[in-house]
């Protein structure tokens, strides 16, 4: 399901996540809708370069974390609870900043919840990492329009 967040005279879509079966799954989701929306506000744009450049300013921003107005609430899900940050849209003073921190606030909010739930949290972050430069990739790689062989 989609939403419309306006900031000045800018216009975004964002993906909301409507079917997750469990917390994990609800996390991962919200990780990489939030990361599909800013590839596509980044592509619509249009100043990106190549899809390399994208996929290192896309994990720039996730690798950046930072303080700012968010609001959080406990999300339940059949008999388990999971706090939820939601980046305050009136305070974000662009879109692109409203994108950036919704992938951080996400990611942030998927890191907590795996190391709560962790017996072993480095085995967690290492996870999560490896996770979260697949999903780019693979969000982005998609993005590339496919090239026909020349070489006839």
């Amino acid at each position: 399901m989609n939403k419309f967040i306006t900031i000045g005279n800018e216009k975004v879509s964002i993906t909301e996540i409507e079917n997750a079966k469990t917390i994990p799954e609800l996390l991962q989701t919200r990780v990489q809708y939030a990361i599909l929306d800013q590839l596509n506000d980044m592509v619509a744009r249009s100043g990106m370069g190549n899809p390399d450049e994208v996929k290192k300013l896309v994990l720039r921003d996730i690798a950046f974390s930072r303080g700012g107005y968010s609001s959080s609430f406990t999300f339940q899900m059949a008999n388990q609870a999971v706090n939820i940050t939601e980046v305050d849209f009136t305070s974000e003073k662009s879109i692109s900043e409203l994108l950036i921190s919704r992938v951080q606030y996400a990611i942030l909010d998927q890191l907590d919840h795996l190391i709560s739930q962790s017996e072993n949290p480095e085995a967690s972050l290492k996870k999560i990492k490896d996770s979260l430069i697949l999903d780019v990739t693979k969000i982005i790689d998609n993005h590339i329009p496919s090239q026909k062989n020349n070489d006839d």
